[in-house]
């Protein structure tokens, strides 16, 4: 098997974030517009005073449509912290190691499981591409 995972729900996909990078899940709330962000970005959101820089996940990972975000998944990587907006948090518990191809340079692959296929996020190449737009 593999490791434990955060699994969300994307629209009408699966995603999973490694448990231990999961700092919280919160309600998203109205995160404040930030002027002339990247795609994909939401805005700012005061998580116990700090400002959490929140993004789309979908429009991230190029899933078009879908309802909008409810839920809030804050990641946090070698010191690097972000929130990501999805649907719905499904379920925390280990997933097969990712064996299926992938599509999108942000994912590590994806795990076959019984309720389908869950794409694994490659969060440290994610957090990097955020970095680097923000940097632009």
């Amino acid at each position: 098997m593999g490791a434990v995972q955060v699994t969300v729900r994307v629209n009408a996909e699966l995603y999973a974030f490694p448990v231990e990078a999961v700092v919280e899940v919160a309600e998203l709330g109205q995160p404040t517009p930030v002027p002339g962000a990247g795609p994909g970005a939401i805005g700012l959101q005061n998580l116990r005073g700090s400002a959490l820089p929140v993004f789309d996940l979908a429009t991230l990972l190029g899933i078009a449509g879908g309802e909008t975000p409810t839920r809030l998944v804050v990641a946090e990587l070698a010191g690097r912290r972000a929130g990501f907006a999805v649907d719905e948090v499904c379920d925390v518990g280990e997933l097969p190691a990712a064996e299926e191809a992938h599509d999108t340079p942000l994912l590590l692959g994806a795990a076959l499981t019984d309720r389908g296929l869950i794409g694994l996020v490659d969060l440290g190449r994610l957090l990097d591409e955020l970095e680097g737009e923000a940097a632009a």
